[in-house]
């Protein structure tokens, strides 16, 4: 006959764990699809241009990962120094500037009909805004999506050879812990009837 009371702890276990994964989901939400493509910055043109579905009315952000092993400390310092800091000068030039990486970024809405209507459009050359434990990253604009189906079209413009060896990702994401009021109106958000 089964015990009752020993099976109490697996039950608790198994209800923190649901909890736990729906609060990640919550607050970690990244709904684009693909939200990650990897990117080749050792040479120039085109290096993403992809179709992926907006679910969220939201600010989405994007970026480019420069990845390294976790606990290489070596190979963080050297991505590091390629990539160069994140402090700028009152002019707003970068002080310890790194490895020019210029992008354009284009994103269209794709209509029912099959028409893509330029939403969003960006020539930056980024600086290093934030890190983690394994990696880098260098954002290059936010833009308001509405739900539907759009096109992401990356342009690498300086081949940057010093880079071949780090993986790189570009990355379409919504700031975790954010509000966010859907009700105001963001002109180019969204320009055709989906």
């Amino acid at each position: 006959m089964l015990n009752l009371i020993n099976w109490r702890p697996i039950f608790l276990f198994v209800i923190l764990v649901t909890a736990q994964t729906m609060a990640h989901a919550l607050f970690f939400d990244k709904s684009p699809e693909p939200s990650s493509v990897k990117i080749n910055l050792s040479e120039t043109g085109v290096v993403a241009d992809f179709r992926f579905e907006i679910k969220k009315h939201f600010p989405y952000w994007f970026s480019m990962e420069f990845w390294f092993p976790e606990n290489d400390q070596k190979e963080r310092a050297r991505i590091r120094k390629l990539l160069g800091g994140h402090a700028v000068d009152k002019a707003g030039k970068p002080i310890e500037p790194g490895i020019s990486t210029p992008v354009n970024l284009k994103i269209f809405a794709v209509c029912r009909d099959g028409k893509e209507i330029e939403v969003y459009s960006q020539d930056i050359d980024p600086i290093l805004t934030s890190w983690g434990q394994a990696s880098f990253s260098k954002t290059i604009g936010t833009h308001v999506l509405t739900p539907g189906t759009y096109r992401a079209r990356l342009v690498n413009k300086r081949i940057a050879q010093e880079l071949s060896s780090v993986r790189i990702t570009f990355e379409i994401g919504m700031p975790a812990k954010a509000s966010f009021d859907s009700n105001i109106s963001i002109a180019g958000s969204g320009s055709c009837q989906r």
